[in-house]
This record gives structure tokens, sequence and C-alpha cells, in this order.
């Protein structure tokens, strides 16, 4: 949906037509190895994530990919916090409540995890919290949320636009964002680290690369048109929408930011517990 959004405006700026393919697979990893394949012209790009760029190489043994050498960053879209919920039917409250509970009930709390995202998030979440929960593994968010509003989980760390219909019929709680910076589609939603985790921050993201040694000029060239459909009011208030927030950096920056992240990612799991497969 992204690339579809952002693509319509970089076509006409660059008048090319921009095709956007679904390579669904491993969490990006199936995308990642074709990118890894094509030309570096420019014509073949890659929407990659912290997942395909940062966890994939501790999650999976073969991954077969470098996230670094094979790659040319472009740029980074966007960051994506995730939210922290119970049921509205909890007598769980606050971020505080939150805690206490988990503390008197450690290792009785389940929650729902259908990403690495959700799963690193949460475990950071409970253990700078003092407590344990035990996490139950889905083939993504929105199949977890089915169980979660049946009562099956007690609490959940998704994104904001699985949960938000569900927040808005009041059948969800927010207690708090993974970020340190607030989100536009939940303006009232306070960060868990100014609720009483002052070290507690978590959010993914979403960038784009070409196949390695992409010229500097077509790099440059992709990256502009990019930027400039990226500072719309139209793509602003779309990402707001959708609970992503608009972070731009450019190609060296972003190239810096990607390794910097592989080294985050490994202490994340590790300290999440998962081990390549």
């Amino acid at each position: 949906m992204i690339a579809r959004r952002l693509g319509e405006s970089v076509s006409r700026q660059l008048g090319q037509p921009i095709v956007v393919e679904n390579r669904p697979g491993a969490q990006g990893v199936v995308a990642s190895r074709a990118l890894t394949k094509a030309a570096n012209d420019g014509y073949t790009l890659l929407l990659g994530t912290n997942s395909t760029h940062a966890a994939s190489i501790y999650l999976f043994s073969k991954p077969g990919y470098d996230p670094v050498k094979d790659f040319t960053p472009i740029m980074r879209f966007t960051t994506n916090p995730l939210v922290l919920c119970v049921r509205a039917d909890s007598n769980i409250d606050s971020l505080k409540a939150f805690i206490e509970h988990g503390k008197t009930h450690s290792g009785q709390m389940n929650y729902g995890a259908g990403n690495t995202g959700s799963l690193v998030a949460t475990h950071l979440l409970t253990t700078q919290a003092g407590f344990d929960a035990q996490a139950v593994n889905y083939a993504g968010n929105a199949v977890a949320v089915n169980d979660f509003l049946a009562g099956r989980l007690d609490f959940m760390v998704t994104d904001p636009m699985i949960i938000k219909q569900f927040v808005e019929s009041g059948q969800v709680r927010m207690l708090g964002l993974t970020s340190r910076k607030k989100l536009p589609l939940f303006p009232e939603l306070a960060p868990i680290a100014d609720l009483g985790l002052p070290d507690y921050e978590y959010a993914s993201w979403i960038g784009l690369f070409g196949p390695a040694q992409l010229p500097a000029d077509i790099t440059q060239k992709l990256y502009a048109a990019f930027s400039d459909a990226l500072a719309s009011q139209e793509a602003q208030q779309y990402l707001n929408s959708i609970g992503m927030i608009a972070a731009d950096l450019p190609p060296a920056t972003f190239g810096d930011f990607v390794k910097d992240q592989i080294q985050v990612w490994g202490h994340l799991t590790s300290a999440a517990g998962l081990v390549a497969q």
C-alpha cells in the first residue's frame, strides 16, 4: 500500500510506470533474495524493513543474502510504533496497574505475537517491568487479535491500524505507545517511556533499497523523487491514518542506520530468546 501511494507520485516525476509486485514469504526474505539477483540499473527496488535487513540474519540460519553488502540503501520512509493494549472489560486501566498485575501474576499472563516486532517489543516490556509472560505465536497480528478479543489472550503489543477499529468500538483499551514520539493516529496516547518505564523504546521501520553497487547518480535521483513524494501532504496524512510516522533518511544516513539496527536487533533477538531456524 505504501509503495503504491508513493509510487503514484514518483511515477509522474520520473515519467516511468511503477509496478508493485508482492513477493510474500519468510518475513520478506523471499523478496530480498529476489532483489539481489536484479540488475543494478535502478528499475528493480525493494521495500525492506527491520525484519529483512536486521532481524533476518538472526532468525534464519541461511537468509541467502548479506543485508549490507548485497543492497544499496536509498532512503528510510517510516518508523512504526506499536500499542500496548488490554480488553476494555479488563480491570487493568493504566501501565502502572498493568505492571502491578504482571508482577503478582508473573508467568500466568499470555499475549499474542504475530511477528518478530510484537514478540521483541513485548519481551522488552515485560523484562523491564520485572515479570514473565507467555508468548503465543500466530501467523500474523490480525489473527492474534481475534483470540485476544475472544478472551484467550490477556494483552497484546500490536500494530495501531489492526487495533484501531476495536479501540473506537470500545472493545479495547490502550495503555501506552512503544515509541518515544507520539503517534498522530492516537495523539492522546502517551509513550510507555513517559508512564513509568523511562528506558523503554521500540519502533520498527520501512525503507527503500536497490541492488548492490547501484550507481550514485541513480541512487540520488530515486532518493529525490521518493523524498518529495514522502514530504507531500497527501502522503503525510495517509501515513498518519495508518499509524505510521514519516521519517525520511537519505542514502548515506540510512545506510549507517541499517548497520546500527543490525547490532540493535542482535541484542533484541537474543534478549527475546529467538533462535535462528
